[in-house]
């Protein structure tokens, strides 16, 4: 049992950083523009999973197999499945009469998130989030289930983390199938660079696309 919850305090412990300091950035009255809040929680644990990667061992992989060429597949291949998943969740929550129910389909957070500064949108969500978000839950939760599971349980239980973790039910279901797919990105090249590649164009991409309905 000692193992279990030591282990569970290893995996989950990134987490749980990430989950107080953007609290502690919320109490110090940091209201005005959420996605300022974010980029500031983000640069501010960021060298901490920075550091958390190197005790683990991570410069000690072998030499990344990740080029200019696969970047160009990643970001192909981030818009081609953000296009599909968007065009699905809206018919899929519009078939289940929710797409008008707010609470359901955004949450308050990420409302606003689109609603801030379009230049630090692109900068801290659509940029430095992506950086932090991946090493934290590629990087670190998903490398360190692997200490445990090298199989599909540890890819299953790091995407189902990475979806809980968004807060609400239309960015989660869309958020397990992409964070399958940056875990085997992960994989394939051994290389932190191609999830936070997906992630970053996925998250430029929605951005763009949002203020581009509101012009």
């Amino acid at each position: 049992m000692d193992k279990v919850i030591q282990a569970g305090a290893r995996v989950l412990g990134p987490v749980v950083i990430h989950f107080f300091a953007i609290n502690i950035v919320q109490m110090m009255g940091l209201h005005a523009d959420a996605a300022f809040r974010v980029t500031i929680t983000a640069v501010l644990v960021l060298p901490i999973y920075l550091w958390m990667m190197k005790t683990d061992g991570y410069e000690q992989q072998k030499k990344s197999r990740f080029t200019i060429w696969n970047g160009i597949f990643v970001v192909l291949l981030a818009m081609i499945v953000n296009a599909i998943l968007t065009g699905v969740m809206n018919a899929v929550f519009a078939l289940l009469e929710l797409y008008d129910k707010e609470e359901i389909m955004v949450s308050t957070a990420q409302d606003s998130l689109f609603q801030s500064n379009i230049l630090m949108q692109i900068i801290g969500v659509g940029v430095i989030a992506p950086i932090m978000e991946e090493v934290l839950f590629r990087g670190l939760v998903y490398h360190r289930l692997k200490d445990y599971n090298k199989g599909w349980l540890s890819i299953i239980l790091a995407a189902g983390m990475f979806a809980v973790y968004h807060g609400n039910l239309r960015q989660a279901v869309a958020a397990f199938p992409m964070a399958v797919i940056m875990i085997l990105l992960y994989d394939r090249w051994n290389s932190i660079l191609a999830p936070i590649l997906f992630h970053i164009t996925v998250n430029l991409s929605s951005i763009l696309a949002t203020a581009a309905l509101r012009v």
